[in-house]
């Protein structure tokens, strides 16, 4: 589960970091909020898109037009950041419901579920052949075995 958060103040220093650098491209970063001193912990950046890049297109990003934008039509994009908070998930929402504890991600999870403001790349329109579809969804429902097992 992802939460994309407006955080400006992450923002700001994302991007300070970024032009120091004179980085151009894509990047996502690893960022853990540490509630023992109240701060973000910057773990790495990916200099790439990452596997699980599809929240950000979630959050209202949507990274392939941003690259037809830039190397097809020659439009240079500005630094972007998401608008709204959007939920990222690859496990149903009854394992989210059991498995997160923090009270303020119970209630971040259960507002963004009930506002439908959340995303599951695994069932995505247009991908939905029955073999694959059968294979999603056993899979998808695996889910609550393994977390039961694992996280019990």
């Amino acid at each position: 589960m992802i939460i994309t958060e407006l955080k400006s103040e992450l923002y700001d220093r994302v991007k300070a970091l970024l032009e120091d650098l004179n980085y151009v491209g894509f990047s996502n970063f690893d960022i853990k909020y540490d509630r023992r001193d109240g701060k973000y912990k910057f773990f790495e950046i990916n200099t790439r898109q990452g596997r699980s890049n599809f929240y950000v297109t979630g959050s209202g990003i949507n990274i392939a037009r941003l690259l037809v934008e830039e190397y097809i039509f020659d439009r240079p994009q500005e630094f972007i950041t998401p608008k709204e908070e959007r939920l990222w998930l690859t496990v149903p929402k009854g394992v989210a419901k059991k498995y997160i504890f923090e009270e303020a991600n119970v209630n971040k999870l259960f507002s963004l579920l009930q506002k439908k403001k959340y995303v599951n790349p695994i069932f995505l329109k247009g991908d939905n052949g029955l073999n694959r579809m059968l294979r999603m969804w056993k899979n998808h429902f695996m889910q609550y075995k393994n977390f039961k097992r694992y996280y019990g």
